[in-house]
């Protein structure tokens, strides 16, 4: 059998969704003819569902391997930061100073928010629209550090399997509510937005509401995406330990959370899409995926983090310069730009940054005097 930490199926749809969501970035600058090829790209934005799902399965892998909570937060701190990072210096010269896009925002204290990975727990916005992701895997690793922490590591069937109740019997809450047109849930506001300003006007029960609405949003729902975290979870279950009635039950919820989802940006073809990932998923952890796992796929996801990060400020620098060629072309001569500008950037930025920290904190911790 393969080694499980390493299921090569899985790296080549990372790296297939992270070229989705680039085709989908750079097709949706364009206005497409009804019907046309390109116009279907817009569909491309649902394969972000698979790195959530992807982030779930593995995280128990890292959790496993553990001998302290330093451990994991170094770990996530070398493998996160320093992509990050590049992306937020590139994204600020190229659209806050060079001006060749439009800010999200010109704040000197969002810039500076984004630079430490804090916006999401600060009410900053984001310079670069895909940090969305990253700051939701925060919330997420929050959670089940916690959950290391807590030494109920072996019980995750369990907290998954009153995690969805809960994520569902709210979904089905809302979902009447909206019936009703007496309920509604904004996902938009991020921690500190809501809760601040009621703190400074010692509304203290107002603050109170906004606090228990920003840890269910952002922590027990994890802004309406719970459910593929946790079908992540079930997956590595599965894989690890059987297909219990309880794990396939678990992830059958996961799906009905998902066609209940009242976010208001749901589609009923994004269910469809998360029920095509999940049987993806389970197909690439017994082996029956083997046909993705070949050098350009294996490349790609070899690259998906760095392509992610980078391909928006690629698209930025080189939009002007290929509108010469029909938008077809051109959105295919960038994201290959895109592509080639990751592979170059990953051993160099992303592997080198990583190696860095590692070793660091390895030479840290073998110097460190116990203390008697």
């Amino acid at each position: 059998m393969k080694n499980t930490n390493r299921l090569l199926e899985i790296d080549a749809l990372r790296g297939i969704a992270a070229v989705a969501i680039v085709l989908f970035h750079y097709a949706s600058s364009y206005k497409w003819a009804d019907y046309h090829l390109y116009g279907y790209f817009r569909y491309l934005e649902e394969f972000v569902q698979i790195f959530f799902i992807i982030s779930g399965f593995v995280i128990l892998i890292s959790i496993n391997r553990l001998k302290t909570s330093l451990d994991f937060i170094v770990g996530r701190l070398a493998r996160l930061y320093p992509m990050y990072l590049f992306s937020v210096i590139t994204t600020v010269l190229i659209v806050n100073i060079m001006g060749m896009a439009a800010p999200r925002t010109e704040s000197i204290y969002d810039i500076i928010r984004n630079c430490f990975l804090v916006q999401g727990f600060l009410g900053g916005t984001s310079v670069n629209i895909v940090y969305w992701t990253l700051i939701l895997e925060l919330f997420f690793y929050i959670i089940m550090l916690a959950i290391y922490k807590l030494k109920a590591v072996k019980y995750i069937d369990i907290i998954c399997g009153v995690w969805i109740v809960i994520v569902v019997l709210n979904a089905v809450k809302a979902q009447l509510s909206i019936a009703s047109n007496i309920y509604n849930i904004d996902y938009s506001h991020p921690m500190g937005v809501a809760v601040f300003p009621d703190l400074l006007m010692l509304n203290i029960s107002a603050a109170a509401t906004s606090l228990k609405d920003v840890i269910k949003n952002n922590y027990l729902l994890l802004q309406g995406r719970a459910m593929l975290f946790i079908s992540g979870i079930m997956l590595y279950q599965i894989k690890m330990h059987g297909g219990k009635w309880y794990r396939w039950a678990i992830i059958t919820l996961c799906v009905m959370a998902k066609v209940l989802d009242y976010s208001s940006d749901a589609q009923v073809y994004s269910s469809i899409f998360f029920i095509v990932f999940l049987l993806l998923m389970y197909l690439a952890t017994i082996d029956k995926l083997q046909i993705l796992a070949i050098k350009p796929f294996l490349f790609l996801g070899s690259i998906s983090y760095t392509l992610y990060l980078t391909h928006l400020q690629v698209g930025w620098l080189f939009k002007s310069m290929f509108d010469v060629f029909p938008p077809e072309i051109a959105i295919l001569i960038r994201a290959s730009l895109a592509v080639l500008t990751a592979s170059l950037l990953t051993p160099i930025i992303e592997i080198r940054g990583m190696n860095l920290i590692k070793s660091q904190y390895q030479k840290l911790m073998t110097t460190k005097v116990p203390s008697s």
